[in-house]
């Protein structure tokens, strides 16, 4: 074969090459492209639901004040009555709730011993 037949054919190879490069190169671009699609619609979802969720914590929180004390206090169990009452009006009230859980917490405590 005569020295031009040779780059020709060697020159035909790099272009080969470079074409299967380009290609490769454009089909990591498009699954690229496509995970950065997939990872935006996740994150969107993500913040809609959190959203939604917001949302919902709010109407609930809204809806609390118009609870009954009693409902809240009978959900709340007997911790977070004592500590109700430990948030009063007055300082006579809340003198009197320290007395109460005084003594509840040494009746508590002569049982155990």
């Amino acid at each position: 074969m005569d020295p031009d037949a040779q780059i020709a054919v060697a020159m035909n190879r790099v272009l080969d090459a470079e074409r299967a490069a380009q290609t490769s190169i454009a089909e990591c671009a498009a699954q690229g492209e496509e995970l950065v699609k997939r990872a935006r619609q996740r994150a969107r979802s993500i913040l809609e639901r959190a959203h939604a969720r917001i949302i919902a914590l709010h109407a609930k929180a809204a809806r609390a004040p118009e609870e009954p004390a009693a409902a809240r206090d009978q959900a709340a169990g007997p911790v977070q009555r004592i500590g109700a009452a430990a948030r009063p009006e007055s300082p006579v009230r809340f003198e009197m709730a320290i007395a109460k859980l005084t003594d509840a917490l040494l009746a508590t405590g002569l049982e155990e011993m």
